[in-house]
């Protein structure tokens, strides 16, 4: 019996997930807006009463999608309190690189890009704060370490980054230009860093995408 029991509650998550790839699917593709639930129910292969009985609205598969996202982010967060790297600025670079490959390898995250930066119930804050919260704590650890200009402030700094890089996704996504997005992502490193980063620790930086 509890068997049988674990084997269904592993079928429902796996219904589960197939509707949350779908809708990153249909999502990415046609935006929020344009996105319906027959279509999500199309690509993901399952009955209408299957995805009502896992999400009670559209708005509930969308925040699962964007909850993709944040636990990104919370990961990033968790690894990095656990790190004791030479370099914190070095940190940011390479989470910068790793989000822009999952993003292009994972189209649930590419979805909650175009959530976030569409018009819509998901263009709010709250939609940013996982990789803002992450984003801000590298960069407090940054200034700890001394490797931060004076004028550099973690919590505002995040607010810029956190916003250029949404910028760099969205006019890719507007030029359909998604495989130039690390050389993209490098030249946004190349103009910001040397306003955060002090000398010494700018020199010793790579803000460049690593070799695959």
């Amino acid at each position: 019996m509890t068997q049988e029991r674990g084997e269904r509650a592993e079928r429902r998550e796996q219904t589960a997930r197939r509707i949350i790839e779908a809708a990153g699917i249909v999502i990415d593709r046609e935006g929020y807006t344009g996105a319906s639930i027959p279509e999500i129910q199309r690509v993901a292969g399952v009955s209408r009463g299957a995805v009502y009985h896992h999400f009670a609205s559209k708005q509930a598969v969308g925040d699962a999608v964007l909850e993709r996202q944040h636990a990104f982010f919370r990961q990033v967060a968790q690894e990095s309190s656990e790190l004791a790297p030479a370099l914190w600025c070095q940190v940011l670079v390479d989470v910068s690189y790793r989000y822009t490959t999952a993003i292009l390898d994972d189209a649930v995250l590419r979805a909650a890009v175009r959530l976030s930066i569409e018009p819509g119930p998901y263009l709010t804050r709250d939609s940013y704060q996982a990789p803002l919260e992450a984003v801000a704590a590298i960069l407090a650890a940054a200034r700890e370490a001394g490797e931060l200009q004076d004028h550099a402030d973690p919590e505002e700094d995040a607010l810029t980054l956190v916003g250029c890089y949404s910028g760099v996704q969205l006019l890719a996504l507007a030029l359909t230009e998604r495989d130039r997005l690390h050389t993209q992502v490098a030249a946004m490193w190349r103009m910001c860093m040397p306003g955060l980063a002090r000398r010494d620790v700018l020199d010793r930086l790579r803000l460049d995408p690593p070799h695959p």
